[in-house]
């Protein structure tokens, strides 16, 4: 099997790929130029991750074994990935299907599952599902553009051509922040100081000795490989994790647990992260998916004001002609979290929290989100923390706190 070729199907956010992996496995996409035995692929998912967590849910059956007493359901990204790939090639399967093989996991773990996969070149076949020019793995020499109007392949590219050519670039694009802005001024300058703080969760060290302060208006990025504590120590901040009671924190001049109540804490910050968007299933307008964040609500239940819809065209404006009298369940993905980053900074809070926001984006939108980022950042009207594990290309923070490893858990680093 010396003589298999690997393919890269590259996607973008109007792919489904529900639809793709059913077209791949019953080989209905015409000029592949492969035939596949349904019984003899395997799919490395993160759609499989979640029907193998069903199962552990919903009929108490394991098709991974637990992991040093922890299941599936458990696991962080890293690794359920690891896990679900070594009970895949125990099967030694003929052809791995690869959806989005580095989606959300750190840059230890994407070398651990690139090497293993070198290791079988000769051994089987591979086809990667990607929509990131920088996910393509090192050995996939031919890239085909699936035409996702019928079931068949718009272009085929070699491995050069795919990466020279201008595929799904975003134009650029101006963002301006509403007028009106709050200046915060009767904050003091340090919005969040965090003193010596660390976490355990019962044996398990999280945090170790963190110090961090956060003051107005500058522009951060945490970062840290997967379990490290990127999210404990980010729901200390927001209110959602009691391990914040009795440490040496303060919000917004005020130490943590001295009578404030969460809502007093939530006011103050803008937090959005992709997980939110499943929460919202009624069928909404964008205006009022942005009014919903004036009133902190899953949806919008009462008849807005007349100066709540004043407030959420301005912000329409900010966004696009795109979005203008759009169904918030229509948009793609990436405009779904340009609105839902809009309902977070529709209160005008003095911090704004995005946590992972371009998991599962394609290259299109991942720049035109980071465009907005960046020119968020740049108007000086709030504190931003951009939280991810890998680095975005074009980012601007001005400055990084990085979770290392420690002697026990994690510590913080700072670089400029």
């Amino acid at each position: 099997m010396s003589d298999l070729y690997h393919t890269g199907v590259y996607t973008d956010n109007h792919t489904d790929k529900n639809i793709l992996l059913r077209a791949l496995t019953e080989n209905r996409i015409s000029g592949l130029g492969l035939v596949l035995r349904a019984d003899n692929t395997v799919i490395f998912s993160k759609l499989t991750i979640e029907q193998m967590i069903d199962e552990e849910i919903r009929h108490d059956r394991f098709v991974i074994p637990p992991h040093e007493g922890t299941t599936l359901q458990y696991m962080s990204s890293g690794q359920q990935r690891k896990a679900l790939l070594n009970y895949q090639l125990s099967l030694n399967p003929e052809c791995l299907i690869l959806d989005d093989v580095y989606a959300n996991i750190d840059v230890e773990t994407q070398h651990f599952i690139t090497k293993k996969l070198q290791e079988l070149l000769g051994k089987m076949r591979m086809i990667q599902i990607f929509s990131r020019k920088r996910d393509l793995l090192p050995f996939v020499e031919r890239i085909v553009l699936p035409d996702t109007t019928s079931a068949g392949i718009k272009a085929t590219l070699s491995r050069s051509e795919f990466l020279n050519a201008d595929v799904f670039i975003s134009e650029k694009r101006t963002f301006s922040l509403p007028m009106g802005y709050e200046s915060h001024s009767e904050l003091s300058d340090n919005l969040i100081e965090i003193k010596n703080v660390s976490v355990d969760y019962g044996e398990k060290a999280v945090l170790r000795n963190i110090n961090w302060t956060i003051c107005k208006e500058e522009f951060w990025q945490l970062k840290g490989p997967n379990g490290s504590g990127k999210s404990t120590l980010v729901t200390m901040l927001t209110g959602d994790n009691p391990k914040a009671y009795g440490q040496d924190i303060y919000l917004f001049g005020r130490r943590k647990g001295s009578g404030e109540s969460i809502w007093d804490i939530k006011r103050q910050i803008g937090y959005f992260t992709p997980t939110m968007i499943l929460r919202f299933t009624r069928d909404e307008s964008v205006e009022n998916m942005i009014i919903s964040g004036l009133n902190d609500s899953v949806g919008l239940y009462v008849e807005p004001t007349d100066l709540q819809r004043d407030i959420a065209r301005s912000w329409l404006h900010m966004l696009g002609n795109d979005f203008q009298k759009r169904s918030f369940q229509h948009l793609h993905p990436g405009q779904q979290r340009m609105v839902m980053t809009a309902r977070a900074m529709v209160k005008h809070p003095p911090l704004l929290i995005l946590d992972e926001p371009t998991i599962d984006l394609d290259d299109y939108n991942s720049q035109l989100f980071i465009e907005m980022v960046n020119a968020i950042a740049a108007e000086k009207r709030m504190a931003l923390i951009y939280i991810s594990h890998r680095d975005e290309e074009n980012l601007k923070p001005e400055k990084v706190f990085e979770l290392i490893p420690a002697h026990e858990g994690f510590t913080g680093r700072i670089s400029e």
